[in-house]
């Protein structure tokens, strides 16, 4: 398709989502609703030889859907084909900022990966993305979301969350956790500095792609530089991934290393595991605060039983983070 008629039937269609956001069908056009994230409002629209997503993202400091097109735009310059490909930004025509992109087809699923070749897949994915770093590319981008490059960087992260949390409304337990962490980095004369790489952030398995001979990603709002390995840290913390045994992290952590030719990798997510599971539990808490008060805003409301579910993660990263920090120095076999 020639550009221009492109560039004319994106703008069309992104027009009319903007002001007439439903399921159906128009002036050729099969549009559908994708339920997902509370931070997007995103659509599938297929028509004209068009198989586009369209995404309203909320609009904040962290430019979401320019995270989002300047990262599909690095894939695409080099060569990657491991994520949509970018079709237009546009940040100020709308009320809303929206990213539209070429529309993945495949399977998505809750589940995290359940055998060897599964998560062989899902770390091919992650190696890849480590290929591309500031010197290849020529692509503005940001730094990462959420990414410590150790744990005095990951201990910088936790002072700035916890200064947004009236200390009444502080876990107690974090009295005990974070001088453990701090604890934990005094013993650390020096740590390894990570090569630069583009770091996606999120690993929600619903963001993921999943085709017999590759996956792939979307939801890249959160994406810009940082330590690749820290995106391992990121899968171990993430709720989709709670359940999974020890055994199989560390399996994880070895496998990642080799596919990245870097065995200091293994070091860089020990450390900063427990980091990211403290951080994990004061960003809850300040949900719990927040949302009530109507200082965590949303394109999409919350399920009515929210604060529960919220709760309920808490405690299992108290009861994660408590046993990590039980077991160091050294490795976490038995946990």
């Amino acid at each position: 398709m020639k550009f221009r008629k492109m560039r004319c039937f994106v703008n069309e269609i992104v027009a009319f989502l903007a002001k007439s956001p439903a399921d159906g069908e128009w002036c050729g056009w099969e549009i559908s609703r994708i339920n997902g994230s509370g931070n997007n409002i995103l659509y599938r629209a297929t028509g004209h030889g068009c198989d586009w997503a369209v995404k309203f993202t909320i609009r904040d400091e962290r430019r979401r859907a320019w995270r989002e097109f300047q990262a599909l735009t690095v894939l695409q310059e080099a060569g990657l084909s491991i994520a949509p490909k970018p079709i237009l930004l546009d940040e100020s025509r709308c009320a809303q900022p929206v990213v539209v992109q070429s529309w993945l087809e495949g399977e998505v699923t809750a589940v995290p990966p359940q055998t060897d070749s599964e998560w062989h897949l899902l770390l091919d994915h992650y190696a890849v993305l480590a290929t591309v770093s500031p010197q290849t590319t020529s692509v503005t981008m940001l730094e990462a979301g959420i990414n410590f490059n150790g744990i005095k960087h990951g201990l910088q992260h936790i002072y700035a969350h916890l200064q947004m949390l009236p200390e009444s409304h502080q876990p107690t337990i974090l009295c005990q956790l974070i001088p453990a962490v701090e604890k934990m980095a005094s013993t650390i004369e020096q740590e390894v500095e990570p090569v630069l790489g583009l770091c996606r952030v999120d690993g929600n398995t619903l963001n993921f792609v999943r085709r017999a001979d590759q996956w792939l990603s979307v939801d890249w709002e959160n994406c810009g530089w940082g330590d690749p390995a820290f995106e391992i840290v990121d899968l171990m913390c993430h709720p989709a991934y709670l359940d999974v045994p020890w055994p199989r992290w560390e399996w994880v952590m070895w496998q990642y290393a080799a596919k990245v030719g870097d065995e200091t990798a293994v070091i860089r997510i020990q450390n900063t595991y427990p980091v990211l599971l403290v951080w994990w539990i004061i960003r809850l808490a300040r949900f719990l605060y927040e949302v009530p008060r109507g200082k965590d805003e949303r394109l999409v409301q919350r399920p009515d039983n929210w604060q529960d579910d919220i709760e309920q993660k808490m405690e299992r990263y108290v009861e994660r983070v408590t046993a990590v920090l039980s077991h160091l120095p050294g490795s976490f076999k038995t946990i």
